[in-house]
């Protein structure tokens, strides 16, 4: 649905004195619109609940005590309130531009440059602390939370592929699960990483955003490997192969390179219910069965 179809949106957006031109985008939680110079408006989809909301707020407000850990901006919410049937935030304008616009038009060394801070990045987002005694989802609204990691994997791929339908019934989600290994303890994994939810300004990396509905406690090193898996156009449009043989680089420097498959896979069935999204869907039938053919 466009802008100019969603009734409530536009009633919102009259609400707040906003224009289609103060749009920033659209993402799978929310719309994003400036406010100001100091401010955006999250207008957030028909499906939000409060509790949501909140529990992001939450997540957030828990975040602030070890932001000044990681060297880029991230999100904080200074009001929640409803507009038109609409949940709506306030918060502060983060600088900088998407990496995926950016990437859109960077070459060379620059573009080059940009991927690597991008993968810095995922390495840093550990230093975001969350204390819990288990391993499992922070903000979905019927969470899953075990003691073992691996269970947690196992349940979460089993929760994904039964939304997902018949297309992936052959998956095995204790065999995805087993394939990656047991963390030493939980960290928060942001694990929706990719290039249209990290912004540069320059050379750097200036914010992280959309930080919520997927976050995990989970193992640290799914977040360098999912921000890898994200590099393909078929979720960032404008990735390369150079850029990908670039990212598996790294892993090789770092030693990820071995878990950098079994973790595509369980990322893979993570997000294979979403089907709305054509792209996104034949890539998890890519990763998980070899091809992207209707069924």
């Amino acid at each position: 649905m466009s802008i100019a179809d969603d009734t409530q949106l536009l009633q919102v957006m009259s609400r707040f004195g906003l224009s289609q031109d103060a749009l920033l985008g659209v993402g799978g939680e929310a719309c994003v619109f400036a406010l100001d110079r100091a401010r955006v408006v999250r207008v957030l989809h028909p499906e939000a609940t409060r509790p949501s909301v909140e529990r992001r707020a939450q997540l957030l407000d828990e975040l602030q005590r070890s932001a000044g850990e990681v060297p880029f901006a991230i999100p904080r919410v200074l009001e929640i309130t409803e507009a038109h049937g609409r949940l709506v935030t306030i918060e502060p304008r983060l600088a900088g531009r998407p990496l995926s616009q950016v990437l859109a038009e960077a070459a060379g060394a620059e573009r080059d440059h940009l991927v690597a801070r991008f993968l810095d990045c995922s390495t840093r987002l550990q230093a975001l602390r969350v204390r819990r005694g288990w391993y499992g989802d922070l903000c979905d609204p019927a969470p899953i939370r075990t003691r073992s990691h691996r269970v947690y994997l196992e349940r979460r791929a089993s929760k994904s592929l039964a939304r997902a339908g018949s297309a992936f019934a052959g998956v095995d989600p204790a065999a995805l699960a087993a394939a990656l290994p047991e963390p030493d303890r939980p960290s928060f994994v942001h694990l929706d990483l990719y290039p249209g939810n990290v912004l540069v300004e320059g050379r750097e990396v200036s914010a992280v955003v959309d930080f919520g509905g997927v976050a995990i406690l989970g193992d640290a090193r799914l977040e360098p490997l999912s921000a890898v898996s994200y590099l393909t156009s078929y979720i960032t449009r404008c990735a390369t192969d150079r850029d990908r043989g670039l990212a598996r680089e790294w892993l090789q420097e770092r030693g990820l390179d071995a878990m950098f498959a079994p973790a595509e896979r369980w990322i893979a069935a993570r997000w294979s219910f979403a089907r709305d999204d054509v792209l996104l869907h034949r890539w998890c039938r890519l990763v998980l069965l070899g091809h992207h053919d209707p069924a």
